[in-house]
Order: structure tokens, then C-alpha cells, then sequence
């Protein structure tokens, strides 16, 4: 059973992604804020990370970057989700190292179709 962290403040839309991750057969952690979205990642060891960037405690763009600099989780492909959509906002995704930066609103059916490409590449 596939692992998949969802980290985003928007109870909504984490309610939208873990139903439809938990009906695919997914295995669902949620996160409200950047420091819980650390310790769920050490701790449960998902096989990809939904992340946003605008949330509480710590930024996703500080999360990623200490997710893929500890060894517990550097492997663990991180697509970002943020209503921040420029240029430099997307340099700033790769440049701490997440590997899909998609932007609100979400389609869901899209970010389920993003989620299974990155997993069959793993």
C-alpha cells in the first residue's frame, strides 16, 4: 500500500485529496502546519509528499529544504502546491528541491494522475 503525506492548512483540500488518495488504496498523513509535515515525513516515511507552500510553523519551501537535506527523507518526492504561481516562485520550489511544483486551485484528478507518474518512476 502506497504512502502519500498531504501538508497544506486548507482543511478542505486536504479532505478533498485524502478521500480520494484513501479510495485509490493509499495509506493517508495529513499535516496542518510545517513542523507537524516534518515530523509526519520522519515518522511514517510516505513515498511522495504533497506540500504547500504557504502554511503555518514553517513554509513548504523551508520544509522541502530540510526534508532533502536530512537522510531520513531525502529521497521522498516532494510536489509542491501553492497558489503561488510566478516564475520565481517556481525557481524557489526547484531550488530546495522539489521534484513538481503544481498550482492552485488543484484539480484533483491531476495531482492523482501527478502522484502515480512520480511513484512508477520511483
Amino acid at each position: 500500500m502506497p504512502k502519500i503525506l498531504i501538508a497544506d492548512d486548507s482543511p478542505d483540500l486536504v479532505n478533498i485529496l485524502s478521500s480520494r488518495f484513501r479510495a485509490l488504496g493509499f495509506q493517508v498523513f495529513e499535516a496542518r502546519d510545517g513542523m507537524e509535515a516534518l515530523e509526519q515525513a520522519r515518522a511514517n516515511h510516505p513515498d511522495i509528499i504533497l506540500l504547500d507552500v504557504m502554511m503555518p510553523e514553517l513554509n513548504g519551501f523551508q520544509v522541502c529544504r530540510r526534508m532533502k537535506q536530512d537522510p531520513a527523507t531525502v529521497a521522498i518526492p516532494i510536489i509542491m502546491l501553492t497558489a503561488k504561481s510566478s516564475e520565481a516562485d517556481k525557481f524557489w520550489g526547484t531550488e530546495v528541491g522539489a521534484d513538481h511544483y503544481l498550482t492552485k486551485p488543484i484539480d484533483p484528478g491531476r495531482v492523482v494522475l501527478q502522484v502515480q507518474e512520480m511513484l512508477q518512476k520511483r
